[in-house]
């Protein structure tokens, strides 16, 4: 790998200048470079790095990435491309000679849908308090990005785990170009929301990411969500099936594209227990060591428990209440109808004993709630908490530095899924209560001092057990809750 071309801020760089309201500070200049290409790629073949380009302006969005559906909230102003490896970057414009932190934000949105063109990947935020350098990169989408095709060989051998091969080469642009913008390329904090901290977390497992990053902070995502190889299979299968061509699957080098995105979505499982029962039956990171061009060494969890990485810091954030966006916003398709079918749906989609199903639901049977709440508060900790404070206690006892945080509700936002997505990258919510800034501010300020190693202005690390820090109005001691969760689901396994 190249070493950094220089550790001071190349001033003489095109780049916008804006002036950004903090919320507790006065008005702060950044500046701004949009929609610099960092790689390229033909369909279903890996990323090509691209130099950097210092004589453009930069000074409007890339396109966002292919993706199905309406998706006029992703704010793409310059529409949706399978040419869509571009990212941004912003940096203080008085950041001074010394070189910054990195954060590179990574959006969520299932594997499917998301762009780094969203008010809630503008990293801006983290910039404009003068303490880092925000940057936010996009990566293939669906079927072009996680789509297992390498069984195939030829025209597809590359094709494995597309998007975390994206991610990966994003990041060694961030190596090879972030001093010029007056980052520094061997302090680089990758951070994520949902799909995207399932990403950040997969780094681990992946050699070709070695070294390109020093701290990961993974919000509502945690070391699993891996998709088995099995399965990778038979979704592509069925994929080709739908469109007709098993026998030709190269005809997927010139279909339409937005076919390809609408069909994988029509044949993807949709309900979240699918996403992330013990086979994960959905798209996403595939556990590929044993395939053809495999990315992954090992799952994200085995890597942690070797202490193979017990160097780099990891902070893992959940919100208390993360089922209930399904509860709220997918009422019908979310509800299991009754408690047996509850009980039925951890036999069925995580192998877990009947007797033992029982137990684990009635659990989370109280306080006179619905079907549809026990499943919400149930697979906010079997997918969310758990994950996370079983990852946490991994990474401590092979060696590493690892924090855990609980986001609460708080007034006018209650702690769901997506709720704290604002406040990762500096941003403020619309209509925001005073608390909901408070709860935001928080958020950034401490992936801040996460990503400049200042632990002492964090709370409490993980030890032998799983202490994690509240914010908002917790509706439980996080710490207990968390050690609770681990008695509920001691010996359950989490792919």
């Amino acid at each position: 790998m190249k070493g950094p071309i220089q550790m001071k801020p190349d001033h003489t760089l095109n780049g916008r200048t804006e002036h950004m309201n903090n919320t507790d500070t006065a008005a702060r200049a950044i500046r701004s470079w949009l929609g610099i290409p960092y790689a390229s790629a033909e369909r279903f073949r890996r990323p090509i790095l691209l130099p950097f380009n210092p004589v453009l302006p930069y000074d409007q969005k890339g396109p966002a990435p292919l993706q199905p559906g309406d998706n006029s909230w992703l704010e793409a102003d310059n529409g949706f491309s399978e040419d869509c490896l571009n990212l941004n970057v912003w940096a203080p414009e008085d950041a001074g000679d010394e070189p910054l932190p990195v954060i590179v934000y990574i959006y969520g949105g299932g594997f499917e849908r998301g762009a780094n063109t969203q008010t809630t990947s503008n990293a801006s935020g983290l910039a404009a308090t003068g303490r880092a350098i925000g940057v936010s990169l996009n990566y293939r989408l669906g079927p072009f990005g996680w789509l297992s095709l390498s069984q195939y060989g030829g025209a597809f051998t590359d094709a494995t785990n597309l998007g975390l091969q994206d991610i990966i080469t994003a990041l060694r642009w961030v190596q090879e170009n972030i001093a010029r913008f007056g980052g520094d390329p061997q302090n680089v904090t990758v951070t994520g929301h949902s799909a995207g901290a399932f990403s950040s977390i997969a780094l681990l497992a992946a050699p070709a990411a070695d070294g390109l990053y020093q701290r990961l902070a993974a919000f509502s995502g945690g070391a699993s969500r891996i998709v088995p190889a099995w399965w990778a299979e038979e979704l592509a299968n069925t994929f080709l099936t739908e469109l007709g061509i098993t026998d030709d699957p190269e005809q997927l080098l010139t279909l339409d594209g937005k076919l390809l995105a609408e069909t994988l979505v029509k044949v993807n499982p949709r309900d979240i227990g699918d996403r992330n029962g013990i086979d994960n039956t959905t798209i996403g990171i595939v556990n590929d060591h044993s395939q053809t061009g495999g990315v992954l060494a090992d799952t994200p969890l085995r890597v942690l428990e070797s202490g193979r990485h017990r160097d780099v810091d990891i902070l893992f954030s959940t919100a208390t209440n993360e089922g209930d966006w399904w509860v709220i916003n997918a009422t019908e398709q979310f509800d299991p109808g009754s408690i047996d079918n509850l009980v039925d749906e951890l036999v069925t989609k995580s192998r877990i004993p009947r007797s033992r199903a029982r137990r684990i639901v009635a659990a989370y049977d109280v306080n006179g709630r619905t079907p549809v709440e026990v499943r919400g508060a149930l697979l906010t900790d079997y997918l969310y908490t758990l994950p996370a404070a079983r990852a946490a206690l991994a990474h401590a006892a092979a060696g590493g530095n690892a924090h855990l945080l609980a986001v609460g509700p708080v007034e006018g936002a209650p702690a769901v899924h997506g709720t704290e997505m604002y406040g990762i990258v500096g941003q403020q919510r619309p209509q925001h209560s005073d608390e909901q800034a408070i709860r935001d501010t928080f958020v950034r300020d401490a992936l801040l001092d996460f990503a400049a190693g200042k632990h002492d202005r964090l709370w409490n690390s993980v030890t032998t057990e799983p202490i994690t820090h509240g914010i908002g109005n917790p509706p439980f001691d996080p710490t207990a809750h968390a050690a609770e969760v681990l008695r509920i689901f001691a010996g359950i396994e989490r792919p």
